[in-house]
């Protein structure tokens, strides 16, 4: 009877979140992931390190395992939230989001004085970073 009564209530909590994710238009989706700090601030952190990989030849990322686990841990934490793959797929490649992300990206820059499309800002701001050991510095290497 334990065992009945526990598989209907993991029946009807994977059967609930998915009629709640189903049920959910992809905007809500948007807007609950744009304000989930622990998801949004983890894509911060990537485009971060992407733009400043793309703008300075001398700095490379983290290695492709480290990628792929960190981006699996911000899916999973998604996935926790109700939503399908492809509700997470949308909101990570709708193009205003990512103009959004870029915008933040390019305004954090701006504050930290650096000016986003300069090469050798861009490098001195990443270098400056690798020598503190800050959070950005601890996933760039420089070549």
């Amino acid at each position: 009877m334990k065992q009945h009564i526990l598989g209907l209530t993991t029946a009807l909590l994977v059967s609930g979140s998915a009629m709640a994710s189903a049920a959910t238009t992809q905007a809500e989706v948007n807007e609950t992931l744009r304000n989930t700090p622990e998801i949004y601030n983890g894509l911060f952190t990537a485009a971060l390190i992407k733009h400043v990989v793309d703008t300075c030849p001398s700095v490379t990322p983290p290695g492709r395992m480290a990628r792929v686990s960190y981006f699996l841990t911000l899916y999973n934490r998604a996935r926790n939230l109700g939503y399908s793959r492809s509700q997470i797929e949308a909101f990570v490649e709708d193009k205003q989001e990512q103009a959004r992300l870029k915008g933040i990206v390019e305004g954090h820059l701006q504050r930290e004085g650096v000016e986003p499309g300069d090469e050798s800002s861009v490098c001195a701001y990443a270098r400056a970073q690798i020598a503190e050991r800050s959070a950005l510095g601890r996933q760039l290497r420089e070549r």
